[in-house]
């Protein structure tokens, strides 16, 4: 696997957390209509996807899913104004009574990932997108995920 795994936990763990502190409701996104409180719950979503809390269908089609795992967990920017696999493009109702709320879900969702994907590194989950991954494979596809999102509402600076 091109990312290390433990390098990957302590981003998802550590710096996201240290960096997401940052995030005020005010800010505005560089693309897309979400809100930052939007943004984080949506990252909340995806960790519990990932865990198969609930499933969504797989968009494409299968003799792509190679290809999309790779691009998945490779760390690359993600394209941007990416489409809802719903083909639905309104902001979701908040769940949350506050930003600040929010983060403390996220927080706590990103500790029961990690957990999760410790003790059942090979539980599979189907990715919109990429298929079936298991949860280790899920790791990178989360930073990716989450760093396309910090870029997003300018928290850390764009790849090169």
């Amino acid at each position: 696997m091109e990312h290390n795994r433990k390098e990957v936990e302590n981003y998802l763990s550590t710096t996201v957390a240290e960096v997401l502190s940052q995030l005020t409701s005010e800010q505005k996104p560089l693309w897309g209509k979400m809100t930052p409180q939007h943004m984080v719950e949506h990252l909340i979503v995806v960790y519990k996807l990932s865990m198969g809390r609930f499933s969504v269908p797989v968009v494409s089609k299968e003799e792509d899913w190679p290809k999309l795992k790779e691009y998945l967990m490779k760390d690359s920017p993600m394209r941007r104004n990416v489409p809802a696999p719903n083909g639905k493009s309104d902001l979701q109702p908040l769940r949350f009574a506050d930003l600040e709320e929010a983060k403390q879900k996220f927080y706590t969702e990103t500790e029961t990932f990690l957990k999760f994907c410790e003790a059942q590194p090979e539980f599979i989950a189907n990715h919109p997108y990429g298929g079936p991954l298991t949860a280790q494979e899920w790791l990178p596809c989360h930073k990716k995920h989450i760093k396309h999102h910090l870029i997003q509402f300018e928290l850390i600076p764009d790849y090169e």
